[in-house]
């Protein structure tokens, strides 16, 4: 349990990285054809199946008691996921009708999803979020830096490089959640 949390329950922060790692995953994946495709699929499977004992070894952890009083964050944090959704919204109605370039879509998504956990890392009070936020910019840099390098990639380069970063960055950011778990428990 944590006892920071209002609510008594265990941490689900890394339960919400690894499912959202998976969704990312799976679109990535869908961009890859054949051995690509194969080899990026059992990666991904190996890499699941160690954030899934990291989370279930984070949840049944104790967790550290807080240093200080537990400052409110309810309204900064829903105001955080409001804004993320307009932009998220606005953006890719802008990208599909007015620029019709749909293959932007999914950087814009790791871009606003990225950019949340700036603000989100403050509000939380965890700074591992400022490092995710990062990874998931510069997924979308590197992204455009591929389709310009190699504009013949472009038709899946869009998907594959957003979907696989991301997946990659947000279960990196959960796996350490199991070891800091285990030594906890000593």
């Amino acid at each position: 349990m944590d006892p920071g949390s209002r609510t008594g329950r265990a941490p689900r922060g890394p339960l919400i990285g690894a499912v959202f790692g998976a969704v990312w995953f799976l679109i990535g994946l869908g961009a890859l054809h054949g051995p690509a495709r194969a080899a990026a699929a059992a990666a991904g499977a190996l890499l699941a199946v160690a954030v899934t004992f990291a989370v279930l070894r984070s949840r049944r952890a104790p967790a550290p008691a807080p240093a200080g009083p537990v400052a409110p964050r309810g309204r900064a944090f829903v105001r955080l996921l409001v804004v993320q959704a307009v932009l998220l919204g606005a953006g890719a109605g802008l990208i599909n009708s007015r620029l019709d370039t749909p293959q932007l879509a999914f950087s814009w998504a790791a871009l606003v999803v990225g950019g949340h956990f700036f603000p989100l890392a403050r509000v939380l009070g965890a700074p591992l979020l400022r490092v995710l936020g990062a990874v998931m910019v510069a997924v979308v840099a590197a992204t455009v830096a591929t389709a310009l390098v190699a504009p013949g990639t472009t038709p899946w380069i869009w998907q594959a490089l957003p979907g696989l970063g991301c997946a990659g960055a947000l279960w990196a950011a959960v796996l350490p959640t199991g070891a800091r778990s285990r030594a906890r428990r000593g």
